[in-house]
C-alpha cells in the first residue's frame, strides 16, 4: 500500500491497466447513478465497503494482496465476492425503490385522502338554512274583568234624613165624656204613620184611630191637615187615614221575608205625642212571633228591641237602607203575671201591611194605585 491512496470520495470508476475504465454493466450503472445524483451517494457506497473491509480484515486476516485489491478496486470484484457485492447493490436497490413507493405512495394516498377528505367534507357541509324571523301579530289583550263594585251603605244619617219627612203624627181628639182624661191626655190618642201615596193616604195602627173622633194629621215639616179615616182591620190593627194634600213624600217598602234574627233596625215615631219624629235603634229579636190585641190573635209580628214607647205605634221599622220593612204596633211593658219587662216591641210585616193597604187604596180611588214597588232587599 502507498503512504497515500486515494479515498473512497476521490476514486472514479474502475480503470483498465490502461486508464480507461472499464464497461461493465457496475461500471455503466455507476457512471450514470454518478451523473444522474451526484457523488455523494457513490462515496457512502466507497464508506460502506471500506467498513466491511476493515471488519473483514480484523477477523480473517486476509491476505494484503487481498486488501489492497479491494482497496485499490472496490468495484473491481473477481469471483464469488464481485457477485456477492452486486448482489447486495442490487438488493440495496431494490429495497430502496420499494421503501421509495412505499413511502411515495403512502404520501401520495394521505395528500389524496386528505383533499378528497376535504373535499368530502367541503361537500358533505350543510348549507345554512334562515328561518325567517315571524312578524309578531298584535293580539288582541282581554280587558281584565273589573272588580265587582263594592255596595256602598249610605250613612245613617243620610238613610234617617230620607225617611223622616214621610212619617207624621196622627191625632185622634176624643170627647172627655166617652175617654176619661185619666187615661188619655186631654183626651186624645196619639200615634204615628207613614204616608205610602203621595195623594195623602196614610198608614197608621187601628187601636190609634178605633174610637170615634176628631182625627188630625201633623205632618214632619209642621203642617197640621185633617185627616179622615178611610179603611180599618182590627185583626191586624191596621188602618188607613187620608189628607187633602198632594205630592208628598212616601216610604219605600222593603221585603220582610229576608229579615233575620241580629239585623240592625230603626225605629221612627211620636213618643207620647209630644216629640215628633224620633229615632229609636235596636236589632231584630225575634221572628213569627203572636201576640193578643183588643181580643185578637196577630200572628206573624216581628220582635226587636228598639225602644218604642206609647206614640210611636204606627210608626215605620225601617232597614240600614231606609226601606220600611214593619209598622210598629205594641210594646210589652209589665205583665201581672210575669212582672216587668224591657225591650220587648213587635211591629206588622211589611208584607202583611202591603196585602191591606194596596187593596183599600184601589176601593177608595176606584183604580188600582200599587204602593211603591217593594225592592228585593230587605
Amino acid at each position: 500500500m502507498s503512504q497515500h491512496e486515494p479515498s473512497s470520495s476521490e476514486k472514479s470508476p474502475q480503470s483498465s491497466p490502461t486508464g480507461d475504465p472499464i464497461n461493465t454493466p457496475i461500471n455503466i450503472a455507476r457512471a450514470r447513478y454518478t451523473s444522474t445524483y451526484g457523488e455523494s451517494i457513490v462515496n457512502k457506497g466507497d464508506k460502506i465497503v471500506e467498513l466491511l473491509d476493515k471488519q473483514t480484515t480484523t477477523k480473517t486476516k486476509k491476505s494484503a494482496k487481498r486488501k489492497k485489491s479491494l482497496k485499490t478496486d472496490p468495484l473491481f470484484l473477481d469471483g464469488s465476492n464481485g457477485c456477492l457485492f452486486v448482489s447486495l447493490l442490487s438488493v440495496a436497490f431494490v429495497v430502496g425503490g420499494i421503501l421509495g413507493g412505499v413511502v411515495g405512495g403512502g404520501l401520495l394516498l394521505w395528500f389524496t385522502s386528505s383533499e378528497g377528505s376535504a373535499l368530502a367534507g367541503a361537500a358533505h357541509t350543510p348549507t345554512p338554512s334562515f328561518t325567517p324571523t315571524p312578524i309578531p301579530v298584535d293580539t288582541a289583550v282581554p280587558s281584565p274583568t273589573p272588580p265587582p263594585e263594592p255596595i256602598v251603605t249610605p250613612a245613617v244619617e243620610d238613610v234617617i234624613d230620607h225617611v223622616i219627612p214621610s212619617v207624621v203624627t196622627v191625632i185622634n181628639q176624643q170627647k172627655n165624656n166617652i175617654v176619661p182624661q185619666s187615661i188619655l191626655d186631654e183626651g186624645r190618642v196619639v200615634g204615628s204613620g207613614v204616608i205610602i201615596d203621595s195623594r195623602g193616604y196614610i198608614a197608621t195602627n187601628n187601636h190609634v184611630v178605633d174610637v170615634p173622633g176628631q182625627l188630625k194629621v201633623t205632618l214632619s215639616d209642621g203642617r197640621e191637615l185633617a185627616a179622615a179615616l178611610i179603611a180599618a182591620n182590627p185583626a191586624e190593627d191596621l188602618a188607613i187615614v187620608k189628607v187633602d194634600a198632594t205630592d208628598l213624600p212616601t216610604i219605600e217598602w222593603g221585603n220582610s221575608h229576608k229579615i233575620r234574627l241580629g239585623q240592625v233596625v230603626y225605629a221612627i215615631g211620636s213618643p207620647l205625642g209630644d216629640f215628633p219624629n224620633s229615632v229609636s235603634f235596636g236589632i231584630v229579636s225575634g221572628l213569627n212571633r203572636a201576640l193578643e190585641i183588643d181580643k185578637f190573635v196577630i200572628d206573624g209580628l216581628i220582635q226587636t228591641d228598639a225602644a218604642i214607647n206609647r206614640g210611636s205605634s204606627g210608626g215605620p221599622l225601617i232597614n240600614l237602607e231606609g226601606k220600611v220593612i214593619g209598622i210598629n204596633t205594641f210594646i210589652i211593658r209589665e205583665s201581672e203575671e210575669r212582672g216587668i219587662a224591657e225591650g220587648i216591641a213587635f211591629s206588622i210585616p211589611a208584607d202583611t201591611a202591603k196585602n191591606l193597604l194596596i187593596p183599600w187604596i184601589a176601593a177608595h180611588t176606584g183604580e188600582s194605585v200599587p204602593i211603591p214597588a217593594a225592592e228585593e232587599s230587605n
